[in-house]
């Protein structure tokens, strides 16, 4: 729980502009609120929002988010691992908390050599999923106040936490190679199919570089 608050409490800017943005996209208090307690996933959320203020509902809406929150399979196949033998309802309750940061900080501890802990990430996560929460309903409270949030910068908070990701993964030249070809490419895709294209084009190029190339 104390090791996830720096990480999380860079998305508590995420969460008012989310909750800010979701109002200005006509949604109401509750809807928002309820669009962060079941959805859990700040970038699919974002783009969520992007289409209904377009007038965009349905299944675009759906096909968005599925692809967007592609890469949290990745990130289970990563763990998955280190957690053999745990019986399935743990690791569906696990699959629930899994995001970015919870990804970030369990990736980083079991790096360390600490040993798998479900109590560590169960902690995280619930600390991860209330201050997320928190500051979506504070951002809905208030939407109606903030009317232009790019005067604010605050459209730059959510790529500024991903950022701070990246940077204090960087633990060698291997990363930094990874991390250059999966911008490369996710530059190239953003340029051909935009926001959803790049994502998921930059995260499996991630992937399969590291699969591929050995570290040394």
């Amino acid at each position: 729980m104390i090791q996830i608050i720096p990480v999380a409490a860079a998305g508590i800017v995420d969460g008012l502009v989310f909750g800010i943005l979701a109002r200005q996209a006509g949604l109401g208090i509750a809807e928002a609120l309820l669009f962060s307690l079941l959805v859990n996933a700040g970038s699919s959320q974002f783009a969520a929002v992007g289409l209904i203020s377009q007038g965009i509902v349905g299944w675009p809406i759906l096909v968005s988010a599925a692809l967007l929150n592609a890469r949290h399979l990745l990130y289970g196949l990563s763990l998955g691992p280190h957690f053999r033998g745990t019986p399935p309802w743990k690791l569906s309750l696990m699959a629930a908390g899994l995001n970015d940061e919870t990804y970030a900080l369990t990736s980083t501890y079991l790096a360390s050599g600490q040993k798998p802990s479900l109590s560590f990430f169960a902690g995280a996560s619930a600390v991860d999923y209330l201050i997320w929460n928190a500051s979506t309903l504070a951002g809905a409270w208030f939407g109606a106040v903030f009317t232009e949030t790019e005067a604010y910068g605050l459209d730059f908070a959510f790529v500024a936490t991903f950022l701070g990701f990246l940077a204090i993964n960087l633990l060698s030249p291997f990363h930094v190679k990874v991390a250059a070809g999966a911008a490369a490419v996710a530059c190239l895709a953003y340029w051909g199919g935009g926001g959803t294209a790049a994502v998921i084009a930059g995260t499996l190029t991630a992937v399969v570089m590291g699969a591929v190339i050995r570290e040394r």
